[in-house]
């Protein structure tokens, strides 16, 4: 029977016509020419199931009991059943394994390869060698250096301080600034270069950073006008100083403004004005040269006369009198004036005194302004320091009681004034938003923008 494709299909349930023939196939199957010769051909087309069967079943044994069963002995595979009671009996919930002991055991009992490598210490050898020759050594009664030291540390082994624990209710207070601190007497009457090698002495802290850099109190007390219910006269001296600080600032914006503010037309500068100012002190500044110039032409002329002229030998005779007398007249002169100072001790005396008290004043004003300088703020950066306007309410703002009370400025911002003024840190300025693109106003005509 043939397929529509052209292929013979044989089928079991159909008998050949031949007596040759196989279930539907007719004739006999041609034998398959195998090369041998090749490793390829063996693994393809040789039978091996029986001896795959059997390392299977080889494996089975060793997964099972261990090993083979033909080499196991009959003791190890069979036991005599001698139908004691003891065995009978169901062993206790208490000796038997938990389950997840019975899951974590391996299934195989073939023990798992040994690992070399676990098992081999570097440098084994020389360690050997080197516990033998210690072996030796202690034999005869010689013990290396490390061991001597342990032995003689746990000889002299003194006990241990054990620290109280922190949430121990009962431990007593005390000052960890002050000088008897408990934390410190396990490094009292130590050495100081046995503190400083082994790092346990405390850094000294240098004296300029205990220095306060403004002797300003971290918060300072409000004046009494600034209360909730002040008295008449302090409230008006607020008032009073309030107005004072807002008339001050007043004065230096008009001020600003006058200095930039245009000219009117009476004092603009005119054509002629500005001409005139470019040639002031030209002219004059010609005829000045002129006179020097004609003067320091006739004093080169003497000079030049004078050094062409040859000085005779009476002149010099009376130049070298004259110097002699000179002379002779200045060490009478201070003579003289040390005979008078002898005379004059008194007012010596009072000149140094009041020369003493005057530089003692001005010492005193030198500290005295010291002083004061500790008591403002310093310029720590390229802005001033700008005092903050005073906080005041007005007569009929008062509230009279503290329920009622609105405060006045801000807490964040009169910090951070006070660390400004204590030179903590340097006085700054709001920073200004520039914009980089220009703004775009689009008109969008929608119908509820439209009016009738």
């Amino acid at each position: 029977m043939a397929a529509p494709g052209g292929r013979n299909v044989g089928r079991s349930d159909f008998l050949g016509f031949t007596p040759g023939a196989k279930g539907g196939q007719t004739g006999q199957q041609k034998r398959k020419r195998l090369n041998r010769n090749k490793k390829k051909t063996w693994k393809r087309h040789s039978d091996v199931r029986d001896v795959e069967e059997f390392l299977d079943d080889v494996r089975l044994q060793e997964r099972t009991a261990g090993g083979l069963l033909a080499e196991k002995t009959d003791d190890s595979l069979f036991f005599l059943d001698t139908g004691e009671q003891e065995k009978d009996v169901a062993p206790r919930k208490k000796t038997r394994p938990l389950r997840i002991d019975l899951i974590l055991q391996p299934d195989s009992k073939v023990p798992a390869p040994k690992d070399i490598t676990s098992h081999q210490v570097p440098n084994g050898r020389k360690l050997k060698l080197k516990h033998e020759r210690e072996a030796k050594l202690e034999a005869k009664g010689i013990l290396p250096r490390p061991e001597k030291l342990l032995r003689a540390q746990l000889r002299n082994k003194r006990p241990r301080c054990i620290e109280e624990p922190n949430n121990n209710p009962a431990r007593a207070f005390y000052d960890l600034w002050g000088e008897q601190n408990p934390l410190d007497a396990p490094l009292e009457g130590k050495d100081s270069w046995y503190l400083q090698q082994t790092r346990k002495s405390r850094v000294k802290r240098p004296d300029r950073l205990n220095a306060k850099p403004s002797q300003l109190p971290a918060v300072e007390i409000a004046s009494s006008g600034a209360s909730y219910n002040p008295t008449f006269e302090s409230h008006q001296a607020l008032l009073l100083q309030a107005h004072e600080d807002e008339v001050k600032r007043l004065r230096e914006e008009e001020k600003v403004e006058r200095q930039l503010n245009l000219p009117t037309a009476a004092e603009a500068a005119t054509q002629e004005s500005q001409f005139q100012e470019l040639c002031e002190g030209l002219v004059e500044e010609s005829e000045d040269e002129q006179v020097q110039e004609e003067q320091a032409g006739a004093g080169l002329g003497t000079m030049s006369l004078a050094q062409r002229e040859r000085k005779t030998e009476r002149q010099r005779k009376k130049e070298k009198e004259a110097k002699r007398l000179r002379a002779r007249l200045e060490a009478e002169k201070c003579l003289r004036l040390r005979t008078q100072g002898l005379y004059q001790l008194r007012s010596i005396r009072s000149d140094l005194a009041r020369r003493q008290a005057e530089l003692t004043r001005r010492k005193k004003l030198r500290e005295a302004k010291r002083k004061a300088a500790a008591f403002k703020p310093k310029r720590l950066g390229r802005l001033k320091y700008q005092e903050e306007a005073v906080q005041v309410k007005l007569s009929d703002e008062l509230p009279g009681t503290l329920r009622r009370l609105k405060p006045e400025g801000s807490i964040a911002k009169d910090r951070f004034k006070s660390f400004q003024k204590r030179n903590l840190i340097e006085p700054r300025e709001r920073a200004k938003f520039k914009r980089r693109l220009k703004v775009k106003y689009v008109e969008k005509r929608a119908f509820r923008e439209v009016t009738l």
